[in-house]
């Protein structure tokens, strides 16, 4: 993409108008009821590998995810970052984006742990999305070359 630059421009744009609207949709709706998904429900228990082709499935064809990577890539990776770099950034994603999911799954297999987070997580949707927006400005101050990304 950035041999070529309007191309270049155009990712990021769209990368940051949408963790724009990304953060200031969790901040709107921070506070919403929400509703508690009882382990009761839905068409039983799944198995290790069914669950593991479940979750791979959705986020892999998850546009949402997509964009996201585009943008977190097209902030910090510049046309003069060495290729060993780029898999090296590429590799950490995929170990943390991972490790998120084992560890959301650990947690969540709380009862208690689910009820409490019904009670804060409107805390944290605020967190996420000022977080986004802030991450959404600075994408929109790189397009613009109000600032500068990657490695100098």
């Amino acid at each position: 993409m950035h041999a070529t630059p309007w191309l270049l421009l155009v990712a990021e744009l769209a990368g940051a108008g949408y963790l724009l609207y990304l953060g200031i949709m969790f901040i709107w709706q921070a506070g919403r009821q929400l509703n508690a998904i009882s382990p009761d429900t839905g068409d039983g228990v799944k198995s290790f590998w069914q669950s593991f082709v479940l979750g791979f499935l959705t986020n892999a064809t998850n546009p949402k995810a997509t964009l996201f990577f585009l943008a977190v890539f097209t902030t910090i990776v510049s046309a003069s970052t060495p290729l060993h770099i780029q898999m090296l950034y590429g590799g950490w994603m995929c170990f943390v984006n991972a490790g998120w999911f084992v560890l959301v799954s650990l947690i969540f297999a709380s009862e208690g742990m689910r009820q409490r987070f019904l009670l804060i997580g409107h805390w944290f949707d605020r967190m996420m999305g000022l977080l986004l927006i802030v991450f959404s400005v600075r994408l929109f101050w790189a397009a613009f070359g109000i600032v500068t990304v990657g490695a100098e």
